[in-house]
């Protein structure tokens, strides 16, 4: 039975709503600390954060255990070709998510074959 509460505390939606969550690894590589990657989940299934060089905003759908991002609009600012290449990873990333699981701080994202694309921690 603890095995299955734990379970289910890990695949939770509302544990998404905790505020705001930074990347700490994308693709099994480490976050730049000068370029922050963030996420931040609303009640009304709203999504916001900043993607590095611009903020963002949208939408998702969740279930247990599931997360699929709704469009996503952004600001249009621009940077170096590093960083805007860095940025728009960053948002495929987020546009191939198809599950996630929360465990001991870490907000893991995975896309649809299970594989994780982006690790985040408060």
């Amino acid at each position: 039975a603890w095995v299955e509460a734990e379970k289910r505390a890990q695949t939770d939606p509302a544990s998404l709503r905790s505020g705001t969550w930074v990347c700490v690894s994308m693709a099994g590589q480490g976050a730049d600390p000068n370029q922050p990657l963030t996420l931040e989940f609303a009640p009304d299934g709203g999504v916001s954060g900043h993607s590095g060089v611009n903020r963002f905003a949208g939408s998702c759908s969740t279930g247990t255990g599931r997360l699929e991002f709704g469009a996503i609009a952004s600001t249009k600012m621009g940077a170096s070709p590093e960083r805007m290449d860095r940025e728009r990873r960053y948002l495929e990333a987020l546009a191939s998510v198809r599950s996630f699981s929360v465990q001991g701080g870490l907000l893991r994202l995975n896309d649809g074959g299970g594989r994780t694309v982006l690790e985040f921690s408060h």
